[in-house]
């Protein structure tokens, strides 16, 4: 499997966003730019190079289960790209060509992780699902 059929479309998002703010000269605009792509690429897919996440329980109420999640690790990658782009910016390389570069690796690094985090899950549940049918299988 090539490595362009396992971008993730919400990471592809989100990692164009990235390049588009390494471009963008002024710090106001490289942060419009990053929050903006986050939440455009969230509902495509949900990222998997997350900084900080706060998961509220479950028995917390719907609306405060979907947004809290979702500002607390925009919030958490917006820092972490902002840094990542001024650092890019520094570079002795051209912007447009850093830009690219740092675009083009969170894009395949935030897809890998996504994906490993699936796998993890998985592994998880099927772990659980063992668990319980030994323990039903017993009783």
């Amino acid at each position: 499997m090539s490595l362009a059929s396992r971008i993730r479309p919400g990471s592809a998002v989100r990692g164009a966003g990235v390049a588009l703010a390494c471009l963008s000269p002024r710090l106001p605009g490289r942060v419009r730019v990053v929050l903006a792509s986050y939440a455009a690429g969230w509902p495509l897919d949900k990222p998997g190079l997350q900084i900080f996440v706060v998961v509220p329980d479950e028995d917390e109420e719907p609306w405060r289960r979907a947004v809290v999640p979702l500002a607390t690790s925009g919030a958490s990658w917006t820092a972490l790209m902002l840094v990542a782009a001024s650092a890019v910016r520094r570079t002795a390389l051209p912007t447009p060509v850093a830009a690219v570069l740092l675009g083009g690796a969170v894009t395949v690094a935030d897809s890998m992780l996504a994906d490993l985090g699936e796998r993890v899950k998985a592994k998880a549940a099927a772990a659980a699902a063992a668990r319980d049918a030994a323990a039903s299988s017993t009783d």
